[in-house]
């Protein structure tokens, strides 16, 4: 297909998730009218002064040259005019103004009483603004605390900040405090990123259940599995494998081992495969079968102390330890059946998986004491750490459904015809990524037109070297990237049945008075951001979400496949809590180091070969039906690593550039250039109904408005003509866009701010990094008072949808 053929056909699938905030929108009604009405009349004063000052200055001035015959008052002409400038109350009192209007034009007299009555009732309307905020911010503090009552809210900071609920910080008693506090709430009432109670999630056009489902984190697991392989009481309970060995290339050594560690940078866990020349491990691990038994390995090994050569190949990362579980187990039950005399006692792996199973039946008191006795029964699982490291973040996980009746958006007709519409506008900035010609190439150059590998783990490690860098891929993401702006024919190129075809996962609000407005068409469909089609967007929630969700999750993905039978690719499944939640859908594809299953199969057991009708590379079974590889995981492919990159642009090999996702994260290059020493507009962008991006101000730091010495009213009114002087809403949402080369865009997550309270645009400055140049301030759309969802007692809830798009490989329904 090209670009000039008929146009591609646009799927709408099923099912669509609805997320939705955990607190009523109007918790940050921290704001109250009378302030606004003070900083408006304030703000029209100023602008009268404004326009008066220019006619006083000028009359000043003339008025100097006539005044040496009263040198005194010349002297209080000038000190006037310097006042003026400023804007300030004039520093003549009634005498001295009598004298002046004796020399000047009655006109310039009524002027100067003008400005001292406008500057009179600034003083005043400032004085009743600094009373009327010191109402507003302890109205906005106290209700900041009430939020702590709502229903599911405390219980879920309770797992976010055990210790900040445990030690009584929740009073909001100082600045940092206030600052937590305020995050929170925030976050549950205007964001829509699921944690806990702080999002929930449910199926559009379903009445949510309310469900929850909670565990102990999966790193707990992985931390022990490691504890018990190295001691010699528990050892020879488990099994391994050795790291796997591959034959290099010509250019290579004369092996190549894929050496696995496990990671920990800002509290998150991963695991990273890097392939690395195995000449001087082909000794140890060369020929070795997976999986083996302790005896095998002290046997192959051998020597005196063969028990502690054996912990050094663990060290080393030759051989590793298999879990005993598989995908459809719990982990720590698995270890403790195996735990029995061994440094781990089985009933602390017991306990520790009963605390984080349960939690989500708990109350506050009984989450804080889950997470405090996780903490107790497990701190000595872990391997001492480097000093100053911080351990995984998280101990227990919950995720928890909406109790509310959700609509489907995307069966109001103009809902779905705006969608469709978005994916005309979409499909040809999706494109065939680089990285897969690169698959592509060097398949061909190493087995020929329509040859056939029977080793593709071997393949792709000698693809993914870990050297100082890797030229070719280097070059195919520099390719991606400069292709984004105009792909053309790279859009319709072919791929094979592995491959998933052309996909979008659309994240999107809408603004409406109520649904019966969305149902006639009159609302605004706000598009967020984009994520892959796949269905790794909804995977980590087929448990919570049950059997017919997981059956329809599944058939979407088939569906989209041209009904091609799929398995799963889901990576760090032994190690990361929400990747392993996002497992079990399909069948899997089993990589090294992954929690098995009964229907799982490995790369070993497949077949990669090259169609040479149409220059595509796709998998194989044994049996020699293809594959339909389905990447599931919620951490984008993109930043898998090694191999497992290389695999995940097999599975989906496109690259969605499509300029209308508002996500502050791919628009570096477009906001990189905007962040000098001026506040720069960037308007608002939209079609009809749509919006695909919203108005915001790349804005320097040192241009907001910062607390003072000379109070909330001061600051408020700095405030105040700081967002009118540029045309900005009340309400933002500001992005840290990072400080020298601008690699900090995006590595915040935004924070919602109402420019018309000090208390609010406090927190914000406490905030914002100290490496922090600029920020992207960026208009709050759907506005707070226009979010159609209801809930029981008819308030309004943040929600934002999630809907799957894909085009048919060939243009047909």
């Amino acid at each position: 297909m090209t670009a000039q053929a008929t146009a591609p056909i646009t799927i709408v699938s099923t099912p669509v998730l609805t997320r939705v905030g955990g607190l009523p929108c109007d918790v940050l009604d921290i704001a109250g009218p009378a302030a606004r009405g003070l900083l408006a009349e304030l703000a029209a004063g100023e602008e009268r002064l404004r326009e008066l000052a220019p006619g006083l200055i000028d009359m000043c001035f003339a008025l100097v040259p006539r005044l040496d015959d009263d040198v005194p008052l010349r002297r209080r002409v000038l000190s006037g005019k310097r006042a003026l400038n400023k804007l300030a109350p004039l520093p003549w009192d009634e005498e001295v103004r009598a004298r002046l209007a004796a020399r000047v034009t009655a006109e310039d007299a009524a002027g100067v009483e003008d400005w001292v009555r406008l500057t009179d009732a600034r003083a005043e309307l400032t004085l009743k603004l600094g009373d009327q905020l010191a109402a507003d911010r302890a109205a906005a503090v106290e209700g900041l605390r009430r939020a702590l009552a709502s229903p599911g809210f405390a219980e879920s900071v309770a797992l976010a900040a055990p210790d900040w609920i445990r030690h009584g910080r929740r009073r909001a008693g100082s600045a940092r405090d206030l600052k937590t506090l305020y995050s929170y709430v925030s976050r549950a009432a205007v964001k829509t990123s699921p944690f806990s109670g702080l999002t929930t999630v449910g199926v559009a056009g379903e009445q949510g259940l309310g469900r929850a489902r909670s565990r102990a984190s999966a790193t707990l697991a992985h931390q022990a599995l490691q504890r018990l392989a190295r001691d010699e009481r528990t050892a020879a309970l488990l099994r391994y494998r050795p790291a796997p060995v591959r034959p290099g290339g010509p250019d290579e050594p004369s092996g190549l081992l894929l050496h696995a560690e496990v990671m920990i940078a800002g509290g998150v866990i991963w695991r990273h495969d890097r392939v690395v020349e195995a000449d001087h491990a082909l000794p140890w691990v060369a020929g070795l079968p997976a999986p083996l038994t302790l005896g095998e390995l002290l046997a192959r090994i051998g020597g005196e102390r063969p028990f502690a050569r054996f912990r050094r190949l663990l060290d080393t990362g030759l051989v590793h330890p298999m879990p005993p579980w598989d995908r459809a187990e719990d982990p720590l039950p698995a270890l403790a059946v195996l735990a029995e005399g061994g440094p781990i006692p089985a009933g602390d792996l017991r306990r520790a998986h009963e605390l984080g199973a349960t939690a989500h039946r708990m109350d506050v008191g009984g989450r804080i004491e889950a997470a405090a006795g996780i903490q107790r029964v497990t701190s000595g699982w872990a391997e001492q750490r480097d000093e100053g490291e911080r351990g995984p973040s998280g101990l227990i996980y919950e995720d928890r459904e909406t109790d509310l009746r959700l609509p489907d958006p995307c069966a109001v007709p103009e809902v779905r015809a705006d969608l469709e519409s978005l994916g005309a506008r979409i499909r040809p900035y999706v494109f065939r990524s680089h990285v897969y010609d690169l698959l592509v190439e060097r398949f061909r150059a190493e087995f020929g037109p329509g040859g056939a590998c029977r080793d593709p783990l071997g393949f792709l490690m000698r693809l993914t070297v870990d050297r100082d860098s890797n030229p070719p891929l280097d070059a195919a993401s520099a390719a991606d990237l400069a292709a984004r702006a105009a792909p053309g024919e790279r859009a319709w190129l072919p791929v094979g049945p592995t491959s998933a075809p052309p996909s979008a996962g659309l994240l999107f609000q809408l603004e409406a008075a109520g649904y019966d407005e969305v149902a006639a068409g009159r609302y605004r469909l706000v598009l967020n951001h984009f994520s892959s089609g796949g269905g790794g967007l909804f995977t980590r929630f087929g448990a919570l979400l049950g059997d017919d969700f997981r059956r329809r999750l599944a058939a979407h993905v088939v569906r989209s496949r041209g009904g091609v039978r799929c398995r799963e690719l889901v990576v760090w499944t032994d190690c990361n809590t929400v990747q392993a939640e996002c497992a079990g859908l399909l069948p899997p594809l089993l990589l090294p180091g992954e929690l098995g299953a009964a229907s799982g199969i490995t790369l070993d057991d497949t077949v990669l070969a090259h169609d040479p009708a149409d220059d595509t590379l796709s998998l194989f079974d044994r049996q020699g039906d293809p594959i339909g590889l389905a990447y599931l995981g919620l951490i984008p492919q993109h930043l898998q690593q090694s191999y497992v990159r290389l695999l995940a642009a097999l599975a989906d090999p496109w690259v969605n550039a499509s300029p209308d996702s508002d996500y502050t994260l791919t628009k570096a290059h477009e906001l990189a250039p905007l962040c000098g020493g001026d506040v720069v507009e960037v308007p608002r962008v939209a079609e009809g109904r749509v919006v695909t991006r919203r108005a915001s101000w790349v804005v320097p730091v040192g241009a907001i408005p910062a607390p003072g010495d000379d109070g909330d009213a001061r600051f408020a009114v700095r405030l105040d003509a700081f967002r009118r002087a540029h045309g900005m809403p009340e309400e933002v949402f500001v992005h840290q866009l990072g400080g020298m080369g601008f690699g900090g865009t995006g590595d915040r997550k935004p924070m919602w701010v109402s420019l018309a309270s000090p208390l609010s645009a406090g927190v914000l400055a406490q905030w914002l990094s100290p490496a922090t140049t600029h920020v992207r301030m960026v208009e709050a759309l759907p506005e707070r008072h226009l979010q159609p969802q209801l809930d029981a007692q008819g308030r309004r809830r943040v929600t934002e949808h999630a809907a799957l798009l894909y085009w048919p490989k060939d243009g047909s329904a």
